[in-house]
């Protein structure tokens, strides 16, 4: 979070907190200022502005955000900082999400805005693009039963969220937005390709067709809701004629609608849209584009309807910003997000879920015990249970390895509610849960930092406990009482069934994946009676 700026008006500061948010997206930079308030009225907006400032367009060609795009977004931050000095609030809360995610000149153009506009921007992935999306949606539309399927066509990219019974169980972002869709066609039609406008679109939205269909399963999606300025527009164009519906107090489009609507664009020129239509320069463009994408995945749901609620990344910002969480929220304060997206990661491996769910009991339980120990926290208590849950999933490609194939698996599946480093701290507990310590030449572990290496040594040292107090996935340990000595770790289990207590099994697999934890923490874990 970026402080309030020394030098700012040096008036008394005002009793109510006042913050502001900023989302910088690929064809727009989204900003707010806010004021916190009491339960009945969690906030109030003292500003809002958009302002037009498509930094995707050059970088999903060339790589890189030209200095002309690069002036103007810091012009317009450096505005919103005047305003929100103005207002003397008490922090910035600023992401940045496809385009800044993939320009090649990043991090110089982050510092640039940082040292000339005094706002420091959070570049995020696109799961943590997905939940701040949710988090805004359930502001607006009761997600707590049944599936519900979110659809946020930006200007870069496409987030794929399903929530079911209110988590978030699968979070697919997909390169595919309106602005670099448009630029692809573009370069096409610059190339020759002779193909319609609207075929050569729909091929290129036919390739999500049946990644998504996949994630989806063939459960039934109860709602889609739909966000993003395209399909407000596209909700605003079909209000005019009257068949813009409405559902439980959130606007409606049937898909039928949808349909025509595109027909009708594809027969536009951009000049006709803006001028017949009114459609403001910046979308006139990239709406068709957008529409299309809505429609085809409206029908790989099978849904007759899409829900708009008119929120967005920055409403989602907005409550976490009321919530208390000015940083990044940390994994703990996500934990049921985080599990949720781990088991259905689980379930897409097929893992055995039951023993998933006992090691990260038996890991939880290890965790809380041996506190004075490892002297972790929460977040690390939930990557720890994150790892328990997926350790086992890389027996899906081959079980010999299936600590190394867990390790890419992980690192190349977005867990939502996880940065990237939380992830890769995940993926690695996993690939240590069994068979070699940390080497030299295991470059996935040596690139981490300092800090990180140590959590994942720790973790893994745990998880391998779990893991042994488990050996035969028949979930014969009901708990584990933890005593720690001078030299030992000893471990006082309690069986589930007491008539059959052969624990022989469990005491061999402690004494041999006991081994990390002694070296880690100077202590050998032993099964004590």
């Amino acid at each position: 979070m970026t402080p309030r700026r020394r030098g700012a008006a040096k008036t008394t500061r005002v009793a109510t907190p006042r913050y502001g948010v900023v989302d910088v997206g690929s064809n727009a930079i989204r900003m707010q200022v806010i004021e916190v308030r009491g339960a009945g009225e969690p906030y109030a907006t003292l500003d809002v502005r958009r302002e037009p400032v498509r930094l995707g367009q050059d970088v999903f060609l060339t790589g890189a955000i030209p200095e002309a795009s690069i002036a103007k977004a810091v012009d317009v931050l450096r505005a919103f900082r005047t305003s929100c000095d103005r207002w003397q609030v008490r922090g910035i809360r600023a992401v940045a999400t496809s385009a800044l995610r993939e320009a090649s000149n990043r991090d110089t153009i982050l510092r640039r805005i940082e040292r000339e506009a005094g706002i420091r921007i959070e570049v995020i992935s696109g799961t943590e693009e997905a939940y701040l999306l949710a988090r805004g949606v359930e502001t607006r539309v009761d997600l707590s039963q049944g599936r519900s399927m979110l659809v946020d066509v930006g200007g870069g990219s496409v987030e794929v969220t399903l929530a079911e019974s209110g988590q978030i169980a699968v979070s697919e972002s997909y390169r595919l937005g309106a602005v670099r869709l448009l630029e692809a066609l573009q370069r096409d039609a610059r190339g020759g390709r002779d193909t319609g406008f609207l075929a050569l679109l729909d091929q290129y939205v036919g390739s999500l067709d049946r990644r998504i269909g996949e994630r989806l399963g063939s459960e039934r999606i109860d709602r889609f809701v739909a966000t993003g300025g395209n399909i407000e527009t596209l909700g605003d164009l079909a209000a005019r004629e009257g068949t813009l519906r409405e559902e439980g107090g959130v606007q409606a489009l049937p898909r039928k609608t949808l349909a025509e609507w595109i027909q009708r664009l594809a027969r536009l020129s951009y000049a006709e849209r803006v001028e017949q239509l009114g459609l403001a320069p910046d979308r006139a463009d990239v709406v068709l584009p957008a529409a299309v994408v809505y429609y085809r995945l409206a029908e790989v749901a099978r849904v007759e309807r899409l829900l708009i609620p008119r929120v967005g990344l920055r409403d989602g910002l907005v409550r976490e910003v009321v919530a208390g969480h000015l940083e990044t929220a940390q994994a703990a304060d996500r934990r049921e997000t985080v599990l949720a997206g781990a088991r259905a990661l689980a379930r897409k491996y097929h893992a055995d879920l039951a023993h998933a769910q006992k090691v990260r009991d038996l890991a939880a339980s290890l965790f809380d015990q041996t506190a004075s120990l490892h002297g972790l926290g929460a977040e690390e208590r939930v990557l720890l249970e994150a790892a328990s849950v997926l350790h086992d999933v890389g027996s899906f490609v081959s079980a010999a390895s299936h600590h190394k194939h867990a390790h890419y698996l992980i690192r190349s599946s977005d867990l939502v509610g996880l940065s990237e480093s939380e992830r890769e701290i995940v993926a690695l507990a996993a690939r240590y849960h069994r068979r070699s310590h940390p080497k030299r030449t295991h470059l996935e572990f040596q690139q981490r930092t300092r800090a990180e290496k140590s959590r994942v040594l720790r973790i893994a040292a745990i998880l391998r406990l779990a893991d042994a107090l488990d050996r035969e996935h028949q979930t014969k340990v009901a708990s584990v009482e933890v005593k720690i000595g001078r030299r030992n770790l000893d471990l006082v289990l309690t069986p589930v069934d007491a008539g059959n207590a052969d624990l022989s099994l469990e005491h061999w697999a402690v004494r041999r994946k006991g081994t990390l934890f002694a070296e880690v923490f100077g202590l050998q874990p032993r099964v004590v009676t």
